[in-house]
């Protein structure tokens, strides 16, 4: 028997497989997370520019004033929409992780190895 087919190193070599795809999730995770953060920061930073905008009478405003509110709403939404996509996307990260993970258990499992994790 070679070593190619020792089960002891089969097994570790799932388990590798396993923790680095873990690991690259995780990075992945966090660039989305950092991405969120600085969204939620331009969004906060923009509802409150657009309330001392809005404290302001309308009929009081230049046209160039009423333009500016637009634009600042607008761009909230798109700001709302960019982190929905982020959370859509970590969702289906998530999912892709647990249909790798359910391949490489299949995998070990065609081989006749344990799944026996630690």
């Amino acid at each position: 028997m070679g070593k190619k087919d020792d089960p002891k190193l089969m097994q570790e070599w799932f388990k590798l497989v396993q923790e680095k795809n873990a690991m690259v999730l995780y990075e992945s995770e966090l660039m989305i997370f950092a991405r969120e953060l600085e969204l939620e920061d331009r969004q906060s930073r923009l509802q409150q520019e657009l309330r001392e905008r809005m404290a302001v009478e309308d009929h009081l405003k230049t046209e160039e004033e009423l333009s500016e509110e637009k634009k600042i709403l607008n761009e909230m939404l798109e700001v709302v929409e960019q982190r929905d996509s982020l959370v859509a996307l970590l969702e289906k990260q998530r999912l892709r992780e647990k249909e790798e993970d359910k391949d490489l258990e299949a995998a070990m499992l065609s081989k006749g190895f344990s799944l026996n994790w630690s």
